[in-house]
């Protein structure tokens, strides 16, 4: 997450991220004029409201890893504990787009609905593709270089005794592909379903809080590889910043103060209704 935000990109994606979303969206379904009014209605409401209401609360995340970066803090247990933080970031935006969804979901014709499935299932067939065409060698060499690639964004290049564990990492990980492939034609089947009864508004709403939740519908197996994965990359995570030097340290540790630093220069267009300040106050 770190690293998809560092970088002085941050204010300029944050203050377009209405027409970035609107962009998104017609990659996947063609909005007519009145869809697209409503989607961007209540993207410069949501917008103003995680403005005024959820930034405040990132920047104090940020000062509190980088408080545990410096006292030499940013163990297994507590990299776990930021990670659940984020997480919880993400359940609130998760929660808040539900009523955009189904009035979208609902407000689409025949010929839309197949645009959108038709978008799914190419994704689907994506990872058909790498899950049939590449050998296990190949997907750890894929891990190995996504993970690096992000630590060379937040920390710089890696050293050799880093590049080792890393290695080791990426091998002792179990691949997830084909559990994803069958959780995708799961909700690809179920999506397809959603949409047919898009007229049943109760039933579409649990749908798309369903779709917003897909760990809900994980095997035990899956559910078991998830959990060793990320116990996996935690213990290689700590480790790797044992192994950091005081370039890394330091480079960490700016790129922190900065991402916070962007976050704390963007400005609010307009303000929350006092409803919404109180609700995030009592939060």
């Amino acid at each position: 997450m770190l690293a998809g935000l560092s970088g002085c990109g941050v204010r300029t994606a944050y203050n377009n991220l209405d027409w970035l979303t609107v962009r998104w969206v017609n990659q996947q379904v063609t909005l007519n004029g009145d869809q697209r009014q409503m989607l961007r209605e209540f993207l410069d409401e949501q917008l103003v409201w995680h403005c005024a209401t959820q930034l405040p609360g990132y920047q104090a995340w940020i000062d509190e890893i980088r408080m545990d970066l410096l006292a030499y803090r940013l163990d297994r247990d507590r990299l776990a504990d930021h990670g659940r933080t984020a997480a919880g970031f993400g359940r609130v935006l998760s929660e808040r787009s539900i009523p955009i969804l189904v009035d979208l979901a609902a407000s689409l014709d025949d010929d839309q609905v197949e645009e959108v499935l038709a978008a799914f299932a190419e994704g689907t067939e994506e990872v058909r593709v790498a899950v049939e065409e590449k050998t296990p060698e190949e997907l750890s060499a894929d891990r190995l270089e996504s993970m690096e690639r992000a630590l060379r964004r937040t920390m710089g290049r890696t050293n050799s005794a880093q590049q080792q564990r890393l290695q080791s990492w990426a091998a002792s990980v179990t691949a997830t592909q084909p559990h994803h492939l069958r959780q995708r034609i799961y909700w690809q089947d179920r999506l397809a379903t959603a949409l047919e009864r898009r007229d049943d508004r109760s039933f579409l709403e649990g749908e798309m809080a369903a779709f917003l939740r897909p760990e809900s519908a994980w095997s035990d197996e899956y559910r078991a590889i998830m959990e060793n994965n990320r116990g996996l990359t935690l213990d290689a995570l700590e480790e790797v910043l044992e192994l950091a030097d005081q370039r890394h340290l330091n480079r960490l540790s700016a790129r922190l103060h900065g991402l916070k630093r962007d976050i704390e220069r963007l400005s609010c267009e307009g303000e929350a209704p006092p409803e919404l300040l109180a609700a995030a106050d009592s939060a």
